[in-house]
């Protein structure tokens, strides 16, 4: 893709980010300290990165490598820009793991979507390897944002309804089937012929995993649930909010800026299945005043009849096992692959104290299914 297409700008003054605002953005993202040349040769992913962005081999740039995610390598980029000034990047290198969800044809079409809406990040790049954006001068929201927060709350409902109500690329074969079960069948074949399969914990084993993605889906897809252009992937920490000035006591009125960013998993899936992974956190913190409200503004921006709201909080709330149970099948496909899946082998206990966590959570939530179905 060439750089410098016709991509509407969102805020110039956030992306060409001073030294000091980039060490505060990577350090709040987890980032390595430090930075690096990438010189020709000197790192593995140099000349993935300068093929993402569409530089020359002797071109120089610096990176810093972040660690906020589990799949992808991310890392911030400084390049220069046309005008001989210095501009930041953030660059994605997909994983295996990530190009094993996707498909090629798709790969950013819902970035470039959100790009030209001002609803996410300035896309400048996209490959098959990667992808790549302006930097954002701002925060990821947290947890507690959405639990706490009626004001950023209220701005995420907006985006989120806006960006449900948009048309699923015809990239995409089927608008109406959710990705969900495509991505689960995907990580599951790949576990069977895995050489480390015999590594999962006793009762998490691949034919549990299978029997249990089975049953949710024959259960969940006879409820005829939305499917709507989703993110994938709606954690908190993939929303931006660029600034943070409370304005107004009334929330309807503050028109945060707030961005949908890391949409590689963007396609058709339940609505639900965004909304669970949103407001996902433990059962004690979490609010069911800010879900209210947030259903409230959601319905409002789509407009639809306020009344629609206890359908998507149900929905939300039989998601809710589906979201752990992805994140199991996840976590469960990072033990069995081991260093396959990119990372060190020392990684592993990290990964199964995850896959424990995330399947515990699923078996204590599962039966949320069989009470909705009841009265749906």
């Amino acid at each position: 893709m060439e750089l410098g297409g016709k991509l509407h700008a969102i805020h110039p003054s956030a992306y060409r980010a001073s030294k000091s605002s980039a060490v505060r953005w990577t350090r709040r993202m987890g980032a390595r300290r430090g930075s690096r040349s990438l010189a020709k040769g000197s790192e593995s992913n140099a000349d993935v990165i300068r093929k993402v962005i569409g530089l020359q081999e002797d071109a120089k740039l610096t990176a810093v490598e972040l660690s906020a995610g589990f799949c992808n390598q991310v890392m911030l980029v400084k390049r220069i820009a046309y005008d001989g000034g210095e501009e930041a990047l953030v660059v994605k290198l997909y994983s295996n793991l990530a190009l094993l969800r996707t498909e090629q044809r798709q790969r950013g079409l819902v970035d470039k979507k959100l790009s030209d809406l001002n609803m996410g990040s300035q896309l400048v790049a996209s490959t098959n390897e990667g992808i790549a954006h302006r930097y954002l001068e701002g925060r990821i929201l947290t947890e507690e944002d959405m639990h706490t927060r009626a004001d950023i709350c209220a701005a995420t409902a907006r985006l989120v309804a806006k960006f449900h109500l948009l048309e699923v690329p015809p990239q995409f074969d089927d608008a109406t089937s959710p990705l969900l079960w495509k991505w689960l069948n995907r990580m599951l074949d790949e576990m069977r012929v895995s050489s480390n399969v015999d590594s999962l914990p006793a009762g998490i084993e691949l034919p549990v995993l299978r029997r249990e993605v089975e049953v949710m889906a024959n259960t969940v897809e006879k409820m005829g649930f939305s499917v709507v252009l989703s993110h994938g992937d709606l954690k908190p920490s993939n929303v931006m909010l660029l600034g943070d000035n409370r304005v107004d006591d009334d929330v309807r009125l503050i028109d945060l800026d707030v961005r949908l960013i890391d949409l590689e998993l963007a396609g058709p899936n339940y609505r639900g299945f965004d909304l669970a992974k949103l407001f996902r956190i433990d059962p004690y913190r979490f609010s069911e005043e800010r879900f209210s409200e947030f259903l409230s503004v959601y319905c409002e921006t789509a407009k639809v009849d306020e009344s629609l709201a206890k359908e998507i909080e149900k929905e939300t709330k039989v998601c809710l096992p589906l979201v752990h149970l992805e994140a199991a099948v996840f976590f469960a496909l990072a033990v069995a692959m081991g260093q396959d899946f990119g990372g060190p082998s020392s990684d592993k206990a990290r990964w199964e104290a995850l896959l424990r966590d995330r399947w515990a959570k699923y078996m204590a939530s599962k039966a949320t299914i069989d009470v909705f179905r009841d009265v749906m």
